[in-house]
């Protein structure tokens, strides 16, 4: 595996395709955690569109630069410090409560049944490096389903 990247959601506002790449994932002192993931628009074909502006030799310079700023690149930080998730579904939630905890500490229960119910086929030959990116890939799931990415 040379990356971590998904098929997200379509652009909100113009329908275009995008994909995410995992950029980062830390563990800080605290044991909360911060994920970064480089959000990319694409054509049809999968291409991203700041290659496809960036080598259209028909367009003129401001054309290029307005493109290239229209379809940047964006980097999308998330983390688990301050949030807090219903337990049963794992979806985020606005505040604390009753039952409610927070992300590190479910982050911190999934095991390994629970990256099996995942669809990841798991055995003694299953590395620990598999066991992260199916977390990370799946937590790049989660955000983009909550309309964060």
């Amino acid at each position: 595996m040379q990356t971590i990247q998904k098929s997200i959601s379509p652009e909100a506002v113009t329908g275009f395709k995008r994909v995410a790449y995992h950029e980062s994932f830390v563990v800080l002192r605290d044991l909360n955690m911060v994920q970064q993931v480089r959000i990319v628009t694409v054509n049809e074909a999968g291409r991203p569109i700041t290659e496809i502006v960036d080598q259209d030799a028909s367009l003129s310079a401001v054309q290029k630069q307005n493109a290239l700023a229209r379809y940047q690149e964006q980097l999308v930080t998330r983390q688990t410090a301050g949030a807090f998730v219903d337990p049963t579904t794992g979806k985020v939630v606005a505040e604390a409560g009753e039952g409610i905890i927070t992300q590190r500490d479910f982050f911190q229960a999934v095991c390994l049944g629970d990256l099996k119910k995942m669809g990841m086929t798991i055995n003694d030959k299953t590395s620990v490096a598999e066991l992260l990116y199916a977390l990370i890939s799946n937590e790049i799931t989660n955000i983009d389903a909550r309309g964060d990415l």
